[in-house]
Protein backbone atom coordinates (compact mmCIF):
# COMPACT_ATOMS: atom_id res chain seq x y z
CA UNK A 1 0.00 0.00 0.00
CA UNK A 2 1.33 3.41 -0.91
CA UNK A 3 2.15 5.72 1.95
CA UNK A 4 0.11 8.35 0.19
CA UNK A 5 -3.05 6.33 0.52
CA UNK A 6 -5.27 7.16 3.50
CA UNK A 7 -7.23 4.33 4.98
CA UNK A 8 -10.97 4.90 5.40
CA UNK A 9 -12.18 5.28 8.98
CA UNK A 10 -14.11 2.32 10.31
CA UNK A 11 -17.87 2.53 9.86
CA UNK A 12 -19.75 3.48 13.00
CA UNK A 13 -22.35 0.95 14.11
CA UNK A 14 -25.96 1.95 13.53
CA UNK A 15 -27.67 1.89 16.90
CA UNK A 16 -31.36 1.04 16.99
CA UNK A 17 -33.65 3.81 18.14
CA UNK A 18 -34.36 3.44 21.83
CA UNK A 19 -37.93 3.07 23.13
CA UNK A 20 -39.41 6.25 24.54
CA UNK A 21 -42.36 7.33 26.66
CA UNK A 22 -45.03 9.81 25.68
CA UNK A 23 -44.91 12.18 28.62
CA UNK A 24 -47.48 14.80 29.66
CA UNK A 25 -48.37 16.56 26.41
CA UNK A 26 -47.88 13.57 24.14
CA UNK A 27 -50.03 11.33 26.33
CA UNK A 28 -52.74 14.01 26.50
CA UNK A 29 -52.85 14.35 22.71
CA UNK A 30 -53.05 10.58 22.19
CA UNK A 31 -55.81 10.30 24.80
CA UNK A 32 -57.72 13.09 23.02
CA UNK A 33 -57.40 11.25 19.70
CA UNK A 34 -58.66 8.07 21.36
CA UNK A 35 -61.60 10.00 22.85
CA UNK A 36 -62.49 11.43 19.43
CA UNK A 37 -62.24 7.97 17.86
CA UNK A 38 -64.48 6.54 20.59
CA UNK A 39 -67.18 9.13 19.98
CA UNK A 40 -66.98 8.84 16.20
CA UNK A 41 -67.54 5.10 16.46
CA UNK A 42 -70.56 5.74 18.67
CA UNK A 43 -71.94 8.28 16.19
CA UNK A 44 -71.53 5.88 13.29
CA UNK A 45 -73.35 3.11 15.16
CA UNK A 46 -76.07 5.58 16.16
CA UNK A 47 -76.45 6.67 12.54
CA UNK A 48 -76.76 3.05 11.42
CA UNK A 49 -79.42 2.47 14.07
CA UNK A 50 -81.37 5.46 12.73
CA UNK A 51 -81.06 4.23 9.15
CA UNK A 52 -82.34 0.80 10.11
CA UNK A 53 -85.14 1.68 12.53
CA UNK A 54 -86.10 5.36 12.30
CA UNK A 55 -89.51 6.43 11.06
CA UNK A 56 -89.89 9.64 9.02
CA UNK A 57 -92.66 10.78 11.36
CA UNK A 58 -90.38 10.73 14.42
CA UNK A 59 -89.55 13.99 16.16
CA UNK A 60 -85.98 15.08 16.90
CA UNK A 61 -86.43 14.03 20.53
CA UNK A 62 -87.58 10.57 19.48
CA UNK A 63 -84.64 10.19 17.09
CA UNK A 64 -82.21 11.17 19.85
CA UNK A 65 -83.85 8.70 22.24
CA UNK A 66 -83.51 5.98 19.61
CA UNK A 67 -79.76 6.60 19.28
CA UNK A 68 -79.25 6.33 23.04
CA UNK A 69 -81.24 3.20 23.79
CA UNK A 70 -79.40 0.56 25.76
CA UNK A 71 -78.74 -1.72 22.80
CA UNK A 72 -77.30 1.14 20.72
CA UNK A 73 -75.07 2.23 23.62
CA UNK A 74 -73.77 -1.31 24.03
CA UNK A 75 -73.17 -1.74 20.30
CA UNK A 76 -71.43 1.63 20.02
CA UNK A 77 -69.13 0.86 22.92
CA UNK A 78 -68.21 -2.53 21.49
CA UNK A 79 -67.58 -1.03 18.04
CA UNK A 80 -65.41 1.73 19.57
CA UNK A 81 -63.14 -0.72 21.38
CA UNK A 82 -61.00 -1.86 18.40
CA UNK A 83 -60.86 1.71 17.07
CA UNK A 84 -59.46 3.04 20.35
CA UNK A 85 -57.02 0.14 20.59
CA UNK A 86 -55.81 0.94 17.07
CA UNK A 87 -55.09 4.55 18.10
CA UNK A 88 -53.14 3.35 21.12
CA UNK A 89 -51.27 0.73 19.13
CA UNK A 90 -50.20 3.27 16.50
CA UNK A 91 -48.96 5.73 19.14
CA UNK A 92 -47.08 3.05 21.06
CA UNK A 93 -45.65 1.69 17.82
CA UNK A 94 -44.12 5.11 17.15
CA UNK A 95 -42.64 5.14 20.67
CA UNK A 96 -41.28 1.63 19.96
CA UNK A 97 -41.79 -0.22 23.28
CA UNK A 98 -44.04 -3.26 23.35
CA UNK A 99 -47.79 -2.68 23.56
CA UNK A 100 -48.17 -5.00 26.56
CA UNK A 101 -45.24 -3.49 28.43
CA UNK A 102 -46.21 0.12 27.76
CA UNK A 103 -49.77 -0.29 29.02
CA UNK A 104 -48.76 -2.59 31.92
CA UNK A 105 -50.94 -5.44 30.69
CA UNK A 106 -49.67 -7.79 33.36
CA UNK A 107 -52.06 -10.29 34.91
CA UNK A 108 -52.54 -9.53 38.65
CA UNK A 109 -51.85 -12.17 41.24
CA UNK A 110 -54.66 -13.61 43.33
CA UNK A 111 -54.00 -11.36 46.31
CA UNK A 112 -54.14 -8.18 44.23
CA UNK A 113 -57.31 -9.36 42.50
CA UNK A 114 -59.09 -10.11 45.78
CA UNK A 115 -57.93 -6.80 47.25
CA UNK A 116 -59.08 -4.87 44.18
CA UNK A 117 -62.53 -6.46 44.06
CA UNK A 118 -62.99 -6.07 47.82
CA UNK A 119 -62.10 -2.37 47.94
CA UNK A 120 -64.26 -1.66 44.88
CA UNK A 121 -67.24 -3.50 46.34
CA UNK A 122 -66.82 -1.79 49.72
CA UNK A 123 -66.81 1.63 48.03
CA UNK A 124 -69.94 0.78 46.05
CA UNK A 125 -71.79 -0.34 49.18
CA UNK A 126 -70.77 2.83 51.02
CA UNK A 127 -71.89 4.99 48.10
CA UNK A 128 -75.25 3.21 47.82
CA UNK A 129 -75.80 3.78 51.54
CA UNK A 130 -74.90 7.47 51.17
CA UNK A 131 -77.26 7.77 48.19
CA UNK A 132 -80.07 6.16 50.19
CA UNK A 133 -79.53 8.42 53.21
CA UNK A 134 -79.36 11.58 51.09
CA UNK A 135 -82.25 10.60 48.83
CA UNK A 136 -80.20 10.55 45.64
CA UNK A 137 -82.04 8.74 42.82
CA UNK A 138 -80.46 6.29 40.42
CA UNK A 139 -79.31 8.28 37.36
CA UNK A 140 -81.95 8.52 34.63
CA UNK A 141 -79.33 7.49 32.08
CA UNK A 142 -78.81 4.17 33.87
CA UNK A 143 -82.54 3.51 34.27
CA UNK A 144 -83.36 4.40 30.66
CA UNK A 145 -80.48 2.34 29.25
CA UNK A 146 -81.48 -0.69 31.29
CA UNK A 147 -85.19 -0.49 30.47
CA UNK A 148 -84.70 0.11 26.76
CA UNK A 149 -82.19 -2.73 26.44
CA UNK A 150 -84.58 -5.01 28.30
CA UNK A 151 -87.55 -3.96 26.14
CA UNK A 152 -85.57 -4.50 22.92
CA UNK A 153 -84.18 -7.86 24.01
CA UNK A 154 -80.64 -6.47 23.83
CA UNK A 155 -79.58 -6.68 27.46
CA UNK A 156 -76.72 -8.97 26.44
CA UNK A 157 -75.38 -6.24 24.16
CA UNK A 158 -75.55 -3.64 26.92
CA UNK A 159 -73.80 -5.98 29.36
CA UNK A 160 -70.93 -6.71 26.96
CA UNK A 161 -70.57 -3.03 26.11
CA UNK A 162 -70.56 -1.72 29.68
CA UNK A 163 -68.81 -4.60 31.43
CA UNK A 164 -66.20 -5.49 28.80
CA UNK A 165 -65.96 -2.85 26.06
CA UNK A 166 -66.03 0.25 28.27
CA UNK A 167 -63.58 -1.10 30.89
CA UNK A 168 -61.06 -2.14 28.23
CA UNK A 169 -61.13 1.12 26.27
CA UNK A 170 -61.27 3.47 29.26
CA UNK A 171 -58.72 1.66 31.41
CA UNK A 172 -56.26 1.18 28.57
CA UNK A 173 -56.40 4.94 27.95
CA UNK A 174 -56.67 6.32 31.50
CA UNK A 175 -54.85 3.87 33.74
CA UNK A 176 -52.69 2.54 30.91
CA UNK A 177 -51.57 5.32 28.58
CA UNK A 178 -52.14 8.41 30.75
CA UNK A 179 -50.79 6.91 33.95
CA UNK A 180 -47.67 5.64 32.16
CA UNK A 181 -46.88 9.02 30.62
CA UNK A 182 -48.08 11.37 33.34
CA UNK A 183 -46.57 9.46 36.25
CA UNK A 184 -43.16 9.90 34.61
CA UNK A 185 -43.74 13.62 33.99
CA UNK A 186 -43.67 16.53 36.42
CA UNK A 187 -46.98 15.28 37.88
CA UNK A 188 -45.54 12.15 39.44
CA UNK A 189 -47.69 9.07 40.24
CA UNK A 190 -50.07 10.82 42.68
CA UNK A 191 -50.63 13.80 40.39
CA UNK A 192 -51.21 11.44 37.46
CA UNK A 193 -53.84 9.50 39.40
CA UNK A 194 -55.69 12.65 40.54
CA UNK A 195 -55.64 14.47 37.19
CA UNK A 196 -56.51 11.44 35.08
CA UNK A 197 -59.36 10.57 37.46
CA UNK A 198 -60.71 14.12 37.22
CA UNK A 199 -60.65 14.07 33.43
CA UNK A 200 -62.21 10.61 33.35
CA UNK A 201 -65.03 11.83 35.58
CA UNK A 202 -65.64 15.00 33.56
CA UNK A 203 -66.14 13.17 30.27
CA UNK A 204 -69.15 11.37 31.80
CA UNK A 205 -71.49 14.25 31.03
CA UNK A 206 -74.55 12.00 31.11
CA UNK A 207 -74.47 12.19 34.92
CA UNK A 208 -75.09 15.03 37.37
CA UNK A 209 -72.44 16.40 39.74
CA UNK A 210 -73.20 13.82 42.45
CA UNK A 211 -72.37 10.87 40.22
CA UNK A 212 -69.48 12.69 38.55
CA UNK A 213 -67.98 12.87 42.06
CA UNK A 214 -68.59 9.14 42.42
CA UNK A 215 -66.74 8.44 39.18
CA UNK A 216 -63.84 10.63 40.31
CA UNK A 217 -63.53 8.70 43.57
CA UNK A 218 -63.74 5.37 41.75
CA UNK A 219 -60.99 6.67 39.46
CA UNK A 220 -58.81 7.33 42.50
CA UNK A 221 -59.37 3.74 43.63
CA UNK A 222 -58.52 2.36 40.20
CA UNK A 223 -55.44 4.59 40.04
CA UNK A 224 -54.35 3.30 43.45
CA UNK A 225 -54.80 -0.27 42.24
CA UNK A 226 -52.83 0.45 39.09
CA UNK A 227 -49.93 1.94 41.06
CA UNK A 228 -49.97 -0.76 43.75
CA UNK A 229 -50.18 -3.76 41.43
CA UNK A 230 -48.47 -2.49 38.28
CA UNK A 231 -51.34 -4.07 36.35
CA UNK A 232 -53.85 -2.33 34.09
CA UNK A 233 -55.70 -5.64 33.71
CA UNK A 234 -56.60 -5.39 37.39
CA UNK A 235 -58.34 -2.06 36.82
CA UNK A 236 -60.11 -3.47 33.75
CA UNK A 237 -61.48 -6.30 35.88
CA UNK A 238 -62.52 -4.08 38.80
CA UNK A 239 -64.07 -1.55 36.40
CA UNK A 240 -66.11 -4.30 34.75
CA UNK A 241 -67.12 -5.65 38.15
CA UNK A 242 -68.21 -2.18 39.27
CA UNK A 243 -70.36 -1.67 36.17
CA UNK A 244 -71.88 -5.13 36.52
CA UNK A 245 -72.73 -4.44 40.17
CA UNK A 246 -74.41 -1.15 39.20
CA UNK A 247 -76.50 -2.92 36.55
CA UNK A 248 -77.45 -5.67 39.04
CA UNK A 249 -78.47 -3.03 41.60
CA UNK A 250 -80.57 -1.26 38.95
CA UNK A 251 -82.29 -4.55 38.05
CA UNK A 252 -83.12 -5.27 41.70
CA UNK A 253 -84.35 -1.74 42.28
CA UNK A 254 -86.67 -1.83 39.27
CA UNK A 255 -87.94 -5.29 40.15
CA UNK A 256 -88.71 -4.78 43.84
CA UNK A 257 -89.01 -1.05 44.55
Amino acid sequence: MSSLEISAPPALPVLPRQPRTWYFLGSAVIALLAYIAFNLAHLIVGFLVLVQTADPSMTDAQLTELMFRGGAIGAGTIAACPVVLAVLWAAIRIARPGFTEYLALNWPNRGELVYGLAITFAFLLAWLLLSFLTGQPTPAFVIDSYRSAQDDGLMWLLLIGLCVGAPVTEEFVVRGLLYRGWSQSFLGPIGAIVLSSALWALIHQQYDWYYVCQIFLVGLIFGHLRRRSGSTWLTVITHGFFNLAVIAHTALKLAYF
